[in-house]
């Protein structure tokens, strides 16, 4: 699940698996590794010797019994997920007006969210009568990161990302964590179908 030198993965409740907050870091880099572990705990490279800035970022025991349970049940969530994703794919797919998430062959998805474009500027539209008809959804990352306040100071052009501009307007994410039952996706389906057509 990772490239580069590290891996950041969090572990908020809606994420594919929860130790109730936090996250963690993986590596193959000892000095990363050693860094992460000193600057969870405030900084400290021994006690009450604070080497640099640190947070108090270390994980509760309770919190850690969570995330043992959970990352017994992970391989089960992901593929019921999958499953999930695939289905209500194979529903949307011939639908005008959306565009289902690609999976490239090569590539495991695992679906923390399952995003569909809305075509024509209606997402919000759309995900009114979504709501109405019981229907939990999500917008995702309303914001491109360059409007956020933090990065406005940096002088960034918003012409410089259409395509982030494009997307914050039009995505909707749709519900298939593993709880999600087919009856449920076929009612996803019908719902778009009769509000798109």
């Amino acid at each position: 699940g990772s490239f580069g030198d590290a891996a950041a993965f969090s572990f908020y409740p809606t994420k594919n698996m929860t130790t109730s907050e936090g996250g963690m870091i993986t590596t193959n880099s000892k000095e990363i590794a050693e860094k992460a572990k000193i600057f969870r705990n405030h900084g400290q490279t021994k006690r009450y010797y604070h080497e640099f800035i640190g947070y108090n970022l270390r994980m509760t025991d309770i919190c850690a019994a969570i995330g043992i349970e959970q990352l017994k049940k992970l391989d089960k969530f992901t593929q019921k997920r999958i499953e999930n994703a695939q289905y209500l794919s194979d529903k949307l797919k011939n639908i005008k007006g959306i565009e289902v998430p690609y999976v490239a062959g090569n590539v495991k998805h695992v679906f923390h969210q399952y995003t569909i474009k809305i075509e024509n500027g209606k997402r919000d539209e759309i995900n009114k009568k979504l709501n109405d008809a019981g229907i939990g959804t999500g917008i995702h990352y309303p914001i491109p990161i360059n409007d956020q306040p933090f990065y406005k100071k940096m002088d960034y052009n918003a012409d410089e990302t259409p395509a982030a501009r494009e997307m914050a307007k039009n995505v909707l994410s749709l519900p298939i964590h593993p709880s999600v039952t087919r009856e449920n996706l076929d009612y996803i389906a019908e719902k778009l179908r009769e509000i798109l057509k």
